[in-house]
C-alpha cells in the first residue's frame, strides 16, 4: 500500500524553509503528480498562507517501469529534483516568471526522499476565470502568449533535456525525427501486446509510420 505525506512527515521540513514560527494546519495531496507527490501546505504562524512540496519518493511514482537505458534520450524520464531545479534556473534567466524555491533537499536527512518546498501560486483555472472575469482572463491569456514567445526564441545549438544541456552534453547524434519514429514503432510494439486490435493492424500501423519522412 501507498505511504503519502501527512502533517507529521512536512512540518520539520516546512519549518527548515520558512521558519522555526510557522506551524502546519493542513495538508493536502494534489492532483496530477504522476511521478511525484503535490502537497498543498497550508500555514499558521507567518506570512505565507501556504505553500507546494514535491517529494520524489519512490511510493510518489506511478510509472516505475517507464525507464531508459539512454539517460541521452529526449524520451527519457525528466522527472526528479535536478531536472526540476535546472529547468526552474533556466526559465527564470529567461525572464519567465516561475514559483520561487523556498528549500531543495536531496539530503535525505530532512526526509526521506529528494523534496522541495516552493511558492503556491494559487488561485483558479483559466477555464473558470473565463466564466467569471472574462477581461482579466483574457490579460493572463495574453500575458501567456507573451512568455510562451519568449521560450521560443530561445534556442540551442542541440536538443535534449535541460540538465544534460547544462552539463556540457548533448543528446546523441540520432536526429530528432529518428528519435521520435523510433519511440512510436516501440510504442505500437507495447500496445500491441494490451490490444488485439491493435496487434492485427500492427503491420498497416508501422508500414504508414515508416511513411513519415524523418530527415
Amino acid at each position: 500500500m501507498r505511504q503519502f505525506a501527512d502533517i507529521e512527515d512536512l512540518s520539520g521540513l516546512v519549518r527548515d524553509a520558512l521558519g522555526a514560527g510557522c506551524r502546519v494546519v493542513t495538508v493536502d495531496r494534489l492532483r496530477g503528480g504522476s511521478k511525484k507527490g503535490v502537497y498543498r501546505v497550508r500555514l499558521d504562524g507567518t506570512r505565507t498562507a501556504s505553500v507546494i512540496v514535491y517529494s520524489w519518493a519512490e511510493a510518489e511514482n506511478f510509472w516505475p517501469g517507464a525507464r531508459e537505458a539512454d539517460p541521452a534520450d529526449p524520451f527519457a524520464p525528466a522527472s526528479g529534483l535536478v531536472p526540476f531545479l535546472t529547468a526552474q534556473r533556466s526559465l527564470d534567466s529567461l525572464g519567465v516568471r516561475v514559483p520561487r524555491i523556498h528549500l531543495a533537499d536531496d539530503s535525505r536527512r530532512r526526509y526521506p526522499a529528494d523534496v522541495a518546498v516552493v511558492e503556491d501560486v494559487s488561485g483558479g483555472t483559466l477555464e473558470a476565470l473565463f466564466e467569471t472575469d472574462p477581461t482579466r482572463a483574457a490579460k493572463a491569456l495574453g500575458g501567456l502568449a507573451e512568455t510562451l514567445e519568449v521560450m521560443h526564441r530561445h534556442q540551442g545549438q542541440h536538443y535534449g533535456r535541460v540538465d544534460l544541456l547544462e552539463r556540457g552534453g548533448s543528446a546523441s547524434e540520432v536526429s530528432c525525427g529518428r528519435r521520435v519514429l523510433d519511440r512510436a514503432l516501440r510504442d505500437l510494439e507495447e500496445a500491441a501486446g494490451h490490444d488485439g486490435r491493435i496487434a492485427a493492424a500492427g503491420t498497416a500501423l508501422r508500414d504508414r509510420l515508416q511513411e513519415w519522412p524523418i530527415g
